[in-house]
Order: structure tokens, then sequence, then C-alpha cells
């Protein structure tokens, strides 16, 4: 089964993208002042922030060292804006 085409998928894809332009606008930079300072692509932030992209984990790693976060800061902010009881598989 792919993830990718499943809904429960694009619900975190979507809070995903939401999170990471968060903490964008958060540090208070444009697309493309942090593309610049990181070497990121800018259409690759802009892509993940509209949720037309299935991030690479690189991509995320990346922008958790843009960000100045652990992964594991973004992944626990994701956590915290899913729905309760959330679930990948099906149980």
């Amino acid at each position: 089964m792919q993830h990718a085409n499943t809904k429960k998928a694009k619900i975190v894809f979507e809070i995903l993208a939401e999170t990471i332009k968060e903490l964008r606008l958060k540090k208070k930079k444009s697309l493309r002042l942090l593309a610049d300072e990181y070497d990121i692509q800018k259409s690759m932030i802009s892509r993940l922030e509209n949720g037309k992209n299935e991030p690479k984990l690189i991509s995320i790693l990346t922008l958790c060292e843009a960000y100045e976060i652990k992964p594991s800061e973004l992944f626990k902010k994701i956590e915290e804006k899913l729905p309760k009881d959330f679930s990948l598989t099906e149980k």
C-alpha cells in the first residue's frame, strides 16, 4: 500500500506543510531568503509548504537544520496537530 495515495497520508502532509510554513514565518524569513541562506531550492520549500510534494527525509532534515530545531521537535509538532487516535494503518 502506498501511503502517498491515502486520505490519511494527505492529512499528515497537510499538517507538515502548515508546520514548516509556520516555522519559516516564525523565523521571519521569506522563501527566497531561507533558500539562499541554506542552499535549498526555493521551489522545493514552496512545494512542501503547499503540500504539493511528498517530502524526502533529506529535505526534512535540511529544513530542521535551517529552522534550528531537531527533527524530533518537528515530528512532535506534527503529532500534536494530528487528530486524537490518528493512525496510518488499519487497526
